[in-house]
């Protein structure tokens, strides 16, 4: 009976993409069952998609017969995202590699998402301007795949990851449906962020950014990590904020131009502004330097010095790859004060296995990159691999850091889930799936554990609003009005942690004598109306961690860390809806050393047929602002 659906299926699809792209052969079925994980799987075909316009009738055809549809574009993921795991078509998306506009007035491109990140970085340099995501695989990595990662890389301490740059997209929903979203539209970040599980992207709309007038690297080796740490904090705690901070551990070097130092880590600063700034803030940093025990500085690098030291770290993982026939490579974000001790366990548990690794990582906002290699003909060596990344990722949860800070779940850490949500979570994000792609043919099995988690405690200050949440009477967002009190303010850290009715105008109070800044300009109202009306377009950026009541229970994502690509994106979909599904009643914001000031977005969201089915997912019993949706629900979707 299968076999007959896939033929009817493989006829269909042939008429729309013709015979030249759709391929069965033993070599194409096996040069599509790897990617950049050690992992293995492969489909049962292969088909070219040649325009975006044939996306929408394949997978109405896919999701027709059952078939599974993963899409692939470069495949340079870490944890198996293009994967097929059950079988299924491989739907190769390279060939959709067109620019198709640069708008330099209004600060915006538009691409399709098969476009190599570094193709549009050289397209935009002679114009003056810059995207700036680049991950260490830019040169080849697409900018479709890093969206739906939330890939950032060296420069998103100042300027974001993907997701902070993300203006809008066209989607492809497993039963066809085309959506195109603006940045005020709660789908936009859910879907583009999903690994390809809720919707396969076509376009995107994304921020560029002008090229700063003057940069300056400064380089710093130091003896021990510690002292490296000592002098990334104080930069921080100073209020720079450089375009980049990365460090290499010692066993990285190794493999680079410093094979031959005593150093045990090199710090790698860069700054950018105009020439004044850039002179000023040069000489505090380099005593920084030296106040922590460098042990070697460079600055005034020539050109050809800055490309030998940024093809060094952007190619540190490439050079361990050499070394073996196996290798794998997990990130993690934690605190910043944390990193230090973080690498230092990692280092050890690497040391306990005997395995042979690099640690590279994004010291400013706390991103670590363990990569491993082992003997890929060895099974002992790939069993240590997995009791040590238990142990790690047990460590990294019980300091309160991520699973993934860049480059997803997929299959790797799917398991790991389990030990970083909840249990309420797990289930909201498996009703999402299960709402948008009924069928299960969107790049199954990925990102969400195969077996329930644990049974969920609920914390006794919660309890009344988990209670009315999960009722049939409509939600009091009143009694929300006490939740006002700061949770945790890390000054070292530059996050706050305070209830959602807390008042701009009291934290501003406490705030700025300290020289630290809420991420708005709003100066009236609570932290509450601010998020869930949506007038300040940038702040759901800097909200790092949410705890919200829904219809679904208690739901808690992110966290102190800057960066997170751990499963679906509730932060930036929860951002002005209004209330409608569900209430916040913890945010970790991340603070800044100035003041900002913030576009201003009086439009409220528009409900549409996938944003209806949403609603009944996070709010059964339609409590939540119940008339937000009144007149939009007939029979098919009523509640």
């Amino acid at each position: 009976m299968r076999d007959k659906k896939f033929k009817q299926a493989l006829n269909e699809i042939t008429s729309i993409l013709g015979d030249k792209n759709v391929l069965t052969s033993r070599l194409n079925l096996l040069l599509n069952s790897y990617d950049s994980s050690p992992l293995k799987a492969r489909p049962e075909a292969v088909l070219n998609i040649k325009n975006t316009r044939q996306i929408a009738p394949v997978l109405q055809i896919l999701n027709k017969y059952g078939f599974a549809a993963t899409a692939r574009m470069s495949a340079t993921n870490h944890d198996g995202a293009c994967l097929p795991l059950k079988g299924g078509f491989v739907l190769n998306l390279a060939a959709l590699d067109k620019v198709l506009e640069i708008n330099i007035k209004e600060n915006y491109a538009i691409v399709e998402s098969g476009v190599i990140n570094q193709d549009l970085q050289d397209l935009l340099e002679p114009l003056g301007f810059f995207f700036a995501p680049d991950p260490a695989s830019r040169t080849f990595s697409t900018i479709g795949g890093n969206f739906a990662l939330n890939s950032g890389g060296a420069r998103s301490l100042r300027h974001g990851g993907s997701m902070q740059n993300l203006l809008g997209a066209e989607l492809v929903l497993a039963d066809g449906t085309t959506l195109n979203l603006n940045k005020e539209n709660p789908l936009l970040h859910l879907l583009v962020k999903s690994e390809g599980t809720l919707g396969i992207i076509t376009k995107l709309k994304v921020k560029i950014t002008p090229l700063p007038t003057h940069k300056e690297t400064l380089i710093a080796g130091f003896s021990n990590l510690k002292d490296t740490m000592q002098a990334v904090q104080k930069i921080i705690s100073l209020g720079f904020i450089p375009s980049a901070l990365e460090v290499m551990d010692e066993n990285a070097l190794a493999l680079t131009a410093y094979k031959d130092t005593e150093l045990k880590t090199l710090l790698i600063a860069e700054l950018e502004g105009n020439k004044k700034q850039i002179s000023e803030d040069t000489k505090p940093i380099i005593n920084i330097f030296r106040n922590n025990k460098a042990k070697e500085i460079k600055t005034n690098l020539t050109a050809s010095e800055l490309e030998i030291i940024w093809n060094t770290r952007a190619k540190a993982a490439l050079a361990l790859a050499k070394q073996a026939n196996g290798f794998v490579s997990y990130d993690y974000a934690v605190e910043r004060p944390k990193l230090a001790m973080t690498v230092e366990f990692v280092q050890n548990i690497l040391k306990k296995y005997n395995l042979r690794g690099t640690i590279v990582f994004h010291a400013g906002d706390g991103n670590l990159h363990p990569n491993i290699i082992f003997d890929d003909n060895n099974p002992y060596e790939a069993s240590q691999i997995k009791l040590a990344i238990k142990e790690i990722d047990n460590f990294i949860f019980g300091v309160g850091g991520t699973l993934s800070a860049e480059h997803g779940i997929a299959i790797q850490k799917r398991a790991a889930m389990n030990i970083f949500f909840n249990r309420d979570t797990l289930n909201l994000f498996r009703k999402i799936k299960n709402t948008l792609d009924k069928k299960d043919i969107l790049n199954p099995q990925k990102i969400l554990p195969l077996y329930e988690n644990k049974k969920q405690d609920i914390p006794a200050w919660a309890q009344n609003f988990y209670d009315d949440a999960t009722s049939t009477k409509e939600f009091d967002f009143k009694q929300i009005k006490t939740l006002n009190k700061i949770i945790d303010f890390d000054k070292q850290n530059y996050t706050l942690t305070v209830q959602a009715n807390a008042l701009i105008e009291d934290l501003n109070k406490k705030l700025n004598p300290l020289k630290f800044y809420l991420p708005t300009s709003q100066k009236k109202g609570t932290l509450l109306d601010l998020f869930l009306s949506g007038k300040d377009t940038a702040f759901a950026d800097y909200v790092t961690g949410l705890t919200f009541v829904c219809g679904e229970g208690l739901i808690t994502v992110g966290g102190k860390y800057v960066k997170n690509a751990a499963g679906y994106d509730l932060i930036h979909f929860m951002a002005g809806t209004q209330g409608a599904f569900g209430a916040p009643l913890i945010f970790t914001l991340r603070l800044l050393p100035e003041q900002i000031k913030s576009k201003t977005n009086k439009n409220k969201f528009t409900i549409d047929e996938t944003l209806m089915k949403l609603k009944k997912v996070f709010d059964k019993n339609n409590i939540f602002k119940p008339s937000i949706f009144k007149g939009y629900l007939d029979e098919e979707t009523k509640l």
